[in-house]
């Protein structure tokens, strides 16, 4: 609990009990973000009401930055209502957010903390605006202000906070003190208390100076504010480089970043109460400490130190770039705050966009705005938009730049993430001959031509994409060219090289700090082990909570399809909802290509779930409708598996009259995907029939043992042969790879004796299982008897051989299939007889296949 604010505290709770907006007011140091924290997190508790929070302090008064800020902070709901704005001039954005804000608050009642709003007539309109805002809605809003006077025509309630009597300033000391070790306090020096003026936060650093001193066998009664006359010099470099920057909130990690390497200096500050550590990872310098450090610089030093400080900062982010997108906060307010921060605007609003930190790149166009009168980062704001979900009216913003090239290929990449595949193609056609060759441009057209389904021009493609990104010296653009590098292995049935390739673009996403590389990795990763039957569902639902905690609901829409999809076989799983819940995120989001293959996908497990003739006429509705939008995709993929499996399922049986056979050759021909061809001929085959050898060289056995034929005859093709384009394994062109061969063996010392046995080729999809039920035929065509024909078991069959003269005998051996008496092979042997008599000499036997029309197969 706060010291000395217990009356406070309960006369505020009691002015919000009137519905009124509460500001709490006081001199800098007077405690009121810790008093508005403590009073946030008792409404949140008791009316189960989420808490938002900004500060004012670092970006001035201006309302419409200050309300952007505050949608920026409220998840998905704030960043969809933040998509209003983009639109919008800036003039009208002032007046436009109020109303936004009153609509979203209205809808999704939170507790918002506006804190750090300091003295002047600026705050009466400030305030105005918020109370605006948040006029007829149930959530609370709670100001914190450094002006002790009543808003001029404010309708609020107010608590101001005065400063501390001398016991509960004394009792703050002490209790600071103990918190950083001092386990004894005697009577405090009167010099002490004098010292924090009753000021909460300088009794605080006065608690802990006095515990410092102590540990460090040093006088109590020597304190120094704002630091102590002991701290390090390092301390107090970094102590005055964030006061010359002004940002009162700073990230921590930042920090670093400034300070060039891992410091003791920031644990030091903190140590003594000089610098704060927010609920949110940030490192707070509060004003009136900064103000007691800036006191003793001339108003020319302070604007020195300022730039140089922020050149500092700068420098050190330009060379990581991931830092302004880590940290915008801080870089904006240097924008607003400093002229040098303006020369890079333009690295740090790409940055922004590529995030999807709509809100950031709002308030930074506001800011360029009332410095400079001009109207920018409109390709930025787009792509913003983009980032977040509304690609549709991203596309309209950038259409209004049609002749800028940026502009144009953000076209392209807009439309292949809406899945309009040939708008996307048409787009970067139509950029100038120069800029077809640039590594993004190489990069969206490989990744559109994998979309299609058309692996055959992606890799070349994604080979000159990385080395015009090494050339650029953009890591980021190679991470991502690696990533979809990843992804056209996977579609070519790659595993080991996708995996591979997808954990390196994973590393080097984490290394550059966006995190949104990050989760697509895990995305494709997910979608690998679905690949593979290793897929686990809790994993794959924490990847989509990835995408979500990061505003990306494109990626969250895949994430949940891949989940859905490593669930939906499994019993009871609720289907018949997920299905339509991930086709509606789809739609949210205008991902087309995703939508029909979700679509795709309800209809295959609809139409093999149920089995009943309503299902099957729901289910063809949905192959119908995710057919119309493959083609409006241009996914010829898509459309091809589609049609197959719609024939497949069909109530009224037309594709076993192979009524669209040829149409569906048609699209798989026109991709080169020779693999979807040898699918259409299993399907076109008689009912029961296995793969064939064109599958058994491409799949895995594991893969093709999935593949079943039902009583009624239906043909059920496993979900994973769509996911892979493979081509023909290396040893591939080797047949005896896929056959089976017979081995006939003269077993030493009893030479009447014959083993056969029969051995799987290293492709054939015996070599992983046991064999069925075979049996071999022996049919001496000379002067001898061979008796008795045998089941084929695991170890073989044995036979006995007797000649009845001298001479070359030949035998012919049969293998049939138990089950169908289907003859799967035939091998003649000839054994060459020297004698008659009770062991006749013999040569061993030399095996020739004389019919093998087909391999040795499973029946």
């Amino acid at each position: 609990m706060l010291v000395g604010r217990t009356r406070e505290l309960a006369g505020a709770r009691r002015q919000l009990a009137s519905g009124r907006p509460l500001v709490v007011t006081g001199e800098p140091g007077m405690g009121k973000s810790a008093f508005l924290g403590v009073l946030a997190r008792q409404l949140a508790e008791e009316r189960g009401l989420p808490v938002h929070r900004v500060r004012v302090a670092d970006f001035g008064l201006r309302s419409d930055v200050t309300l952007l800020r505050l949608l920026g902070a409220c998840g998905e709901a704030g960043a969809r209502a933040l998509t209003e704005v983009v639109g919008q001039a800036p003039a009208a954005v002032p007046n436009a957010v109020v109303h936004i804000c009153r609509q979203l608050f209205l809808a999704h009642p939170a507790v918002v903390v506006v804190d750090g709003v300091p003295t002047g007539t600026a705050a009466d309109d400030l305030l105005a605006d918020l109370v605006s805002a948040f006029s007829r809605t149930l959530s609370f809003l709670l100001v914190g202000s450094a002006d002790a006077r009543p808003p001029q025509g404010a309708h609020v309630a107010l608590c101001h906070l005065r400063a501390l009597d001398r016991a509960d300033a004394s009792a703050l000391v002490r209790e600071t003190a103990g918190r950083h070790g001092l386990t004894a306090v005697e009577e405090l020096p009167e010099e002490l208390v004098e010292t924090a003026s009753g000021n909460p936060l300088l009794a605080r650093v006065v608690g802990a100076q006095m515990a410092a001193a102590v540990e460090s066998g040093r006088l109590p009664t020597v304190v120094r504010l704002p630091a102590p006359a002991w701290a390090s010099d390092e301390a107090r470099r970094l102590l005055d480089v964030l006061a010359a920057l002004g940002v009162e909130e700073f990230p921590a990690d930042l920090v670093h970043t400034l300070w060039g390497r891992p410091t003791s200096a920031v644990y030091e500050l903190c140590r003594y109460e000089v610098l704060h550590l927010t609920d949110e990872g940030n490192l707070r310098l509060p004003s009136v400490i900064r103000s007691l450090v800036v006191q003793e610089w001339s108003d020319a030093e302070l604007r020195d130190r300022t730039a140089d400080a922020a050149r500092t900062l700068v420098g050190a982010a330009e060379e990581n770039p991931a830092a302004f997108g880590d940290h915008p906060a801080v870089f904006v307010a240097l924008v607003g705050r400093t002229s040098v921060a303006c020369d890079f605007v333009g690295p740090l609003a790409d940055q922004l966009a590529q995030r999807g930190r709509l809100a950031e790149l709002l308030v930074l166009r506001q800011v360029l705005w009332a410095r400079t009168g001009e109207v920018a980062l409109a390709v930025p704001l787009a792509v913003a938009t983009r980032e977040t979900g509304q690609p549709e009216l991203a596309a309209a913003l950038l259409t209004a730049h049609a002749s800028d090239d940026n502009a144009l290929l953000q076209r392209a990449i807009t439309a292949h993430h809406m899945g309009l595949l040939a708008e996307a193609g048409r787009h970067l056609s139509a950029l100038p001959s120069g800029r077809g060759a640039e590594a993004w441009t190489l990069l969206t057209r490989a990744a559109v031509h994998c979309d299609r389904g058309d692996l055959r021009a992606a890799g070349p493609l994604l080979r000159r994409a990385v080395e015009a990104h090494q050339v650029a010296g953009d890591r980021r653009g190679e991470a991502w060219t690696v990533f979809q590098y990843g992804r056209l292995c996977l579609l070519r049935g790659e595993v080991e090289d996708a995996e591979k390739l997808l954990h390196a673009a994973q590393e080097e996403f984490h290394a550059l700090g966006d995190a949104r590389g990050v989760a697509w990795a895990h995305t494709e990763l997910g979608r690998l082990s679905l690949q593979l039957g290793t897929a686990h569902p809790y994993e794959l639902s924490q990847i989509r909570l990835a995408h979500e905690n990061l505003g990306d609901p494109r990626g969250a829409a895949w994430a949940r399809l891949w989940w859905v999809l490593a669930n939906a076989d499994a019993p009871d799983f609720p289907w018949e909802d997920e299905f339509p819940s991930v086709i509606h995120h789809f739609r949210d989001v205008s991902d087309q290509l995703g939508h029909a293959w979700a679509l795709h996908h309800h209809a295959l497990t609809l139409a093999r779930t149920n089995g009943t003739a309503d299902s099957r006429s729901e289910a063809d509705l949905l192959f119908v409708e995710a057919i119309q939008l493959f083609k409006a995709t241009d996914c010829p993929h898509g459309r091809a598996w589609t049609l197959l499996e719609r024939g497949l399922h069909d109530p009224t049986r037309r594709f076993l009259h192979h009524r669209w056979a040829g149409d569906i050759r048609h699209w798989f021909r026109l991709i080169g995907d020779d693999a979807g061809e040898a699918w259409l001929d299993l399907a076109e085959s008689s009912v029961g029939s296995s793969p064939p050898y064109e599958l058994a060289r491409r799949f895995p056995s594991v893969l093709l043992d999935s593949v079943t034929w039902t009583e009624d005859g239906d043909l059920l093709l496993p979900r994973a042969a769509r996911y892979t384009q493979p081509e023909p394994r290396p040893d591939a062109y080797d047949p005896d790879a896929f056959r089976s061969r017979v081995r006939l063996t003269l077993l030493d010392d009893t030479p009447t004796r014959i083993a056969l046995e029969i051995v799987p080729g290293a492709r054939h999809p015996w070599s992983t299982g046991p064999l069925p039920p075979l049996t071999a035929h022996a049919v001496p065509l000379t002067h001898a008897d061979v008796q008795p024909p045998h089941a084929i078991n695991a170890d073989g069959a044995e036979f006995r051989f007797t000649p009845r003269l001298p001479g070359r005998h030949r035998i012919l051996f049969t293998i049939t299939d138990h089950a169908t008496g289907a003859v799967l092979q035939q091998v003649e042997t000839e054994i060459d007889v020297w004698s008659i008599g009770p062991a006749p000499r013999m040569s061993a036997p030399a095996a020739a296949p004389v019919t093998a029309p087909e391999p040795a197969r499973r029946a």
